[in-house]
């Protein structure tokens, strides 16, 4: 009785996370974005299991560089004028760079940079839920990994949006874990912030 009712709990929070991201031109998902918060920041909101074009997004994680150390996260140039999203092949040749700050709950998570994008991928967590909590929503997009392993939960999302000067963005990424809701519950599990004041020489980015 009791397996039923977990399972009966998994579906139903999969059903109600299910729907929101589908795939743009050069294999990343769009953002779906809901009504705006007091201050005029929008709130962004995608739980699905990946289609095909984030799966091919997400493929592209295993030939990404990683020999050697991270790169500082300004250790390129920024384009001075906004570039378009990088495709598949540009994040598979895109070389790997350090946050500003990364706290424990972010250890298993990987940053990418191509121009000036960014791609943070945390493959090992057990993703529920992402959502642009405020800032910019132009060029944030976020997906999550289908259940593998045999497993009814999903595991493994990724963020990507552009670091341009003057942004400022927080993005949460929810996972599962015991609470007042059952052992389904949606938790935080890790914040990135991204800002780059206009007095600034480069951008701070930090996931904890």
């Amino acid at each position: 009785m009791l397996l039923a009712l977990m399972v009966a709990g998994v579906a139903s929070v999969l059903a109600a996370t299910s729907g929101a991201p589908g795939a743009q031109p050069g294999g990343a998902p769009r953002a779906e974005v809901s009504a705006s918060q007091p201050g005029g920041a929008s709130k962004a909101a995608a739980s699905a299991t990946a289609d095909a074009g984030a799966t091919d997004a997400g493929a592209t994680d295993a030939g990404a560089t990683d020999a050697g150390d991270e790169l500082p996260l300004d250790a390129a140039p920024f384009p001075p004028e906004p570039s378009r999203q990088p495709t598949a092949a540009e994040w598979k040749a895109a070389p790997r760079v350090r946050l500003s700050r990364a706290g424990p709950a972010a250890a298993g998570c990987r940053a990418y940079r191509a121009r000036e994008w960014l791609r943070i991928r945390c493959p090992e967590l057990t993703v529920s839920a992402i959502s642009l909590l405020g800032g910019k929503t132009e060029g944030v997009a976020f997906w999550i990994d289908p259940p593998r392993g045999g497993s009814e939960l999903p595991r493994g999302g990724e963020v990507m949006f552009p670091i341009r000067r003057g942004d400022r963005r927080v993005i949460q990424i929810l996972t599962f874990g015991p609470g007042y809701d059952g052992p389904f519950t949606l938790l935080p599990a890790i914040v990135i912030q991204e800002q780059w004041l206009e007095d600034e020489p480069a951008p701070t980015v930090t996931a904890s």
